[in-house]
């Protein structure tokens, strides 16, 4: 019954979301898509930053069904979220069973996840396919693997990140047991996930920058790295999780009285928040009575009260969802990868967040049933609102 009411919302946002205008980067997206459509392979580089993978592949799916409009595009883009959701089901199902059901419901009704779906956005396209890849590498299949990521790579080339994180889950339980000693073995394994890192490379020297756009890379300078984006990721793991973060809280006060030191961890995070954190993009301070997320940012950058507030979230969240465990074993690779990738963005917005919070969704150990369903009803009243404001015009995440 869950999963049939699920469905029909599911339908009636595809059905809602084929009208409307464009909203957000929308316009940059569609026209792109318009111009591949119809024939036209100029590239609209002045705003796209994003290599046109997925325009191409919504052109061609438009082509090739014979439609040409933006709810058509939309509804494709929902058809990628379904995807990504059967994705994440098989690789919940091989790591937790019995908790794929509710943990995909949870991933129908991730608030941050649920506007993506029904908007012409690269975001849920790269989504599946490192799902579908994280589900390749675990069993082993390693050829398909590599190609989701290059793929992926045509599509977000800065989730290259995931293709570097996967090779590290394919070789590790080889390393742990045997070392340097079988490297020929971790070579075999290894090698193939440079793949997409090359195709990076090698498109960023031919571009001269990792963004599309010239125009725009100044906004997304590379080689820099910036606190926004993770101390966000932990403020959204909080507020999206508070039942799990204070579940959490109790595991992380036995190790705090085993070793006392850990009570330093809570005290300098914040102190580093406090002192580090900083939205200074110039896209975070964009008609913020529009964009709640800038609005909130801003009020982060200027009031104390606001600051402190959102601190004790985070330092919360980073604590309390530390002794989750994670399966397998070397999913604990996830957190430098996810604190690289999150601090490589200068502009902080919660869709950077979106793979890494995924991911551990994907990989974590489930509370109480009833903390898991206080979670879903929570997260579906969130999205419901998200969608809504967002296909009606009224804001923008």
């Amino acid at each position: 019954m869950l999963g049939i009411g699920l469905g029909v919302l599911y339908v009636a946002a595809i059905v809602l979301s084929l009208h409307g205008a464009a909203r957000g980067d929308e316009i940059y997206h569609y026209a792109q898509i318009h111009l591949l459509r119809h024939g036209d392979f100029r590239l609209l580089d002045v705003y796209l930053t994003t290599i046109p993978g997925y325009h191409a592949a919504v052109a061609a799916l438009l082509w090739m069904s014979g439609l040409d409009s933006l709810g058509a595009a939309r509804a494709i883009n929902a058809l990628f979220g379904l995807a990504a959701l059967a994705g994440f089901h098989a690789l919940r199902r091989r790591l937790w069973p019995d908790t794929e059901s509710i943990a995909t419901a949870q991933l129908i009704a991730l608030p941050i996840l649920v506007p993506l779906c029904f908007l012409v956005y690269t975001d849920v396209l790269a989504l599946a396919l490192i799902l579908w890849a994280s589900v390749a590498t675990l069993s082993r299949r390693h050829a398909l693997a590599v190609l989701a990521l290059s793929c992926v790579v045509l599509v977000r080339q800065n989730d290259v990140v995931w293709a570097a994180f996967l090779g590290a889950v394919a070789i590790w339980p080889t390393w742990r047991e045997h070392g340097l000693a079988r490297w020929r073995t971790l070579v075999a394994i290894g090698a193939p996930y440079a793949a997409p890192i090359a195709l990076f490379l090698a498109f960023w020297a031919w571009n001269g920058s990792i963004s599309l756009s010239h125009g725009q890379a100044a906004l997304h300078p590379e080689l820099t790295l910036h606190l926004g984006n993770p101390f966000f990721a932990l403020f959204l793991a909080g507020a999206l999780l508070p039942l799990q973060t204070l579940a959490g809280l109790r595991r992380f006060a036995e190790w705090t009285r085993a070793r006392p030191w850990l009570i330093v961890v809570p005290l300098v995070l914040f102190a580093l928040y406090w002192w580090a954190f900083h939205a200074d993009n110039p896209y975070n301070s964009a008609l913020p009575d529009f964009y709640p997320r800038n609005a909130f940012l801003q009020a982060l950058d200027r009031d104390a009260v606001w600051r402190a507030l959102a601190g004790v979230v985070m330092v919360l969240a980073a604590c309390g969802l530390a002794p989750t465990k994670l399966r397998p074993r070397e999913a604990a690779w996830l957190y430098p990868f996810a604190a690289l990738f999150l601090a490589a963005s200068w502009l902080i917005e919660q869709r950077y967040v979106l793979v890494p919070l995924v991911l551990w969704l994907a990989f974590r150990e489930h509370r109480s049933r009833a903390i898991e369903y206080a979670t879903l009803a929570l997260w579906l009243a969130l999205a419901v609102y998200a969608f809504s404001g967002i296909i009606g015009g009224r804001f923008f995440l």
